[in-house]
C-alpha cells in the first residue's frame, strides 16, 4: 500500500507547478491588458470568456484575478464576480502623492547607499532611455509592449535599485503600473507635447542622481511625476 500511494503522489506532483506556471501566465496576460486600456476601467471580467480568450483553465484565471485586487488592479464584488479598477481624478491625485513620497524615500537612500557600480547602472538606464524612440501616441501600441516603455520603466527602476528596501522597489512598482494604466488611458503624445521637455527632465534627475544631490533630485522627480498628473488631468473626458 504505501508503494502504491507513493506511486500515486509522484503521479501528482507535475500538476501544481503546471497550475502556478498557468497562474503566472494569466497574471501577466491580464496584467499587461489593464494596463494598456485593452481592459477598461470597469469592465467586467468574466472568468469562463477570459479562459478561452487565454487558452487558459478557469481556475489559474480565478487566482490570477484574485492577486491582481491585491495589485489594485482589480476589484472584487462579492457574488459579482471581479471587475477592472475604476479610474478617476481623485485616484489620480492620490496615486501621484502618494508616488512621490515613497519614490523619494527610495531615491534618497539610493543616492546614501548605491556605489559605483550603481551609478554605472544608472547611466546605461539613461543612456539606453535617451536613445530609445519615443511612440508619437502611446495608446496606439499599448504602452507596456513598446521598447521606450520598457527603457523608461528600467530608468525609473534603477534610480532606486540601491535604497536596499524589498518593500520601498515593491510599492513603488505598483504605483507605477498605476501611473502608466491613467497615461495608456488618455494616450498622452510625449514628443509633440507643447510646453514639456520629457527628455530634458530625464536629462536633469539622472545628473543630480549622479551627483548626490538629493534635495535637487526628489524635487526633480516630483515635479516629474506631477506634469504627467497635470496633463491627464486636462483631459476632462477621460474621467466623465
Amino acid at each position: 500500500m504505501p508503494e502504491i500511494l507513493s506511486r500515486y503522489a509522484s503521479q501528482r506532483l507535475p500538476a501544481e507547478p503546471a497550475t502556478r506556471t498557468q497562474t503566472s501566465l494569466a497574471i501577466k496576460r491580464l496584467r499587461a491588458e489593464i494596463i494598456n486600456g485593452r481592459l477598461k476601467p470597469n469592465e467586467k471580467l468574466r472568468v469562463l470568456a477570459l479562459a478561452e480568450r487565454y487558452q487558459l483553465g478557469p481556475s489559474p484565471l480565478r487566482e490570477a484575478l484574485s492577486r491582481l485586487v491585491t495589485d489594485g488592479l482589480v476589484e472584487a464584488h462579492d457574488q459579482r464576480g471581479f471587475r477592472v479598477s475604476p479610474i478617476s481624478r481623485e485616484d489620480l491625485i492620490d496615486l501621484t502623492e502618494s508616488r512621490c513620497g515613497i519614490e523619494c524615500l527610495a531615491l534618497s537612500a539610493s543616492i546614501k547607499h548605491g556605489d559605483v557600480a550603481w551609478e554605472s547602472d544608472v547611466l546605461a538606464a539613461y543612456h539606453r532611455l535617451a536613445h530609445c524612440p519615443v511612440p508619437s501616441r502611446i495608446a496606439d501600441e499599448g504602452l507596456a509592449e513598446t521598447p521606450w516603455a520598457e527603457c523608461h520603466r528600467e530608468f525609473h527602476r534603477m534610480l532606486i535599485a540601491a535604497c536596499r528596501s524589498e518593500w520601498l522597489m515593491y510599492f513603488s512598482g505598483l504605483l507605477y503600473e498605476q501611473s502608466e494604466r491613467y497615461r495608456t488611458l488618455v494616450g498622452i503624445s510625449i514628443e509633440k507635447k507643447q510646453n514639456r521637455d520629457v527628455p530634458k527632465e530625464h536629462e536633469d534627475i539622472m545628473r543630480a542622481v549622479i551627483a548626490r544631490d538629493t534635495d535637487t533630485a526628489c524635487t526633480l522627480v516630483k515635479q516629474h511625476f506631477s506634469e504627467t498628473a497635470n496633463s491627464i488631468l486636462g483631459v476632462g473626458e477621460m474621467f466623465a
